[in-house]
């Protein structure tokens, strides 16, 4: 699949930025693992050769007048995926029930809704068009009901249950990096002082800096290019990338962005700027020039992540005059 002269299927990928909580993204990593990374992977197997990412700040959802240029251009089908969720799904079978049922559309839900995840035909892509909606749920049809794993990613309490999950087994994700004692996962570039204690189920990221007396885990994440001052205790919590944690803490039931702490438990958000607890750790300079350079001409926004992984920059896909990404597979 992919948009092409001879091939009109379609593939989009989109992320809201509304759903962010302070700094927190549905794109930040989990485990190491790039939940993006993971949705393409999954278009990749029904033969799509390409698709297009996009983060649509006005309505959430796809313009009416995006769809109508896609049945325009002769899309007769287009997979529509928004960053909302982890799901361990095979689109060949979602696939296979929309073109069973003849639906204009097909939403592909759980006990707990929609998952973000739906199939337009051409008939649905023609009236959005005309209405300048793309409402799936106004359509009334005949939803695809998804058993298998999924879970919620658009705040820090159900990403916490998913880096529960992927530590124990519970899903098919796994921590990257290398197990180096049971439940404990490191990546390359780690340094751990001697005295450092490490709890499984637990996972360190690349080039993260855990210094003398402190204490991961369990049920804990610590993302890549972090550092964990002197003996600070982190405990089922994540600390994202590129922050800095002051000696002595207690990080317990949270997620640290930075200088920016959410408990986990209640919602309530606090500063550690001001103190001194917690910062953002200056990233490098810019690895633009370190583009990947099979993906210089095809994904001129494409850039290589500081774990190696494959970067998309949403923002350059955002303008009004080139509202879409493409990324050819």
């Amino acid at each position: 699949m992919g948009i092409h002269e001879a091939r009109p299927y379609a593939a989009g990928v989109f992320e809201n930025p509304r759903s962010f909580y302070f700094t927190y993204s549905t794109r930040m990593p989990v485990l190491g693992n790039n939940i993006l990374q993971s949705w393409i992977e999954r278009v990749r197997k029904l033969g799509v050769q390409s698709l297009w990412l996009t983060s649509d700040a006005r309505s959430g959802g796809l313009a009416g007048s995006a769809l109508g240029e896609l049945a325009g251009q002769g899309v007769e089908r287009l997979l529509v995926i928004k960053l909302k969720s982890y799901a361990e799904m095979d689109l060949t079978d979602l696939l296979r029930f929309h073109c069973e049922r003849r639906n204009p559309v097909t939403e592909a839900q759980d006990s707990r809704g929609q998952l973000g995840v739906c199939l337009l035909d051409h008939r649905a892509l023609h009236a959005s068009g005309e209405k300048r909606e793309s409402s799936a749920v106004d359509c009334g049809r005949i939803p695809y009901q998804f058993s298998g794993y999924a879970k919620r990613i658009q705040s820090a309490s159900e990403r916490q249950e998913l880096v529960g999950d992927a530590l124990t087994g519970g899903c098919a994700m796994r921590p990257a990096g290398t197990q180096i004692r049971e439940q404990v996962w490191v990546v390359e570039g780690v340094s751990l002082s001697d005295s450092v204690r490490l709890v499984g189920p637990t996972y360190i990221g690349a080039r993260t800096i855990v210094r003398a007396g402190a204490t991961i885990g369990p049920f804990t994440s610590v993302e890549s290019d972090c550092v964990v001052d002197c003996g600070t205790t982190v405990e089922p919590s994540t600390v994202l990338p590129h922050t800095y944690l002051a000696p002595g803490l207690l990080i317990r039931h949270g997620l640290v962005d930075g200088g920016q702490l959410e408990d986990l438990t209640w919602g309530t958000v606090a500063d550690l700027q001001p103190a001194g607890l917690g910062s953002t750790i200056q990233r490098r300079e810019s690895r633009r020039p370190n583009l990947i350079p099979a993906l210089r001409e095809t994904v001129p926004n494409a850039f290589s992540g500081a774990d190696g992984s494959v970067v998309w920059d949403f923002a350059a896909s955002s303008s009004a005059s080139q509202p879409w990404l493409r990324v050819r597979l």
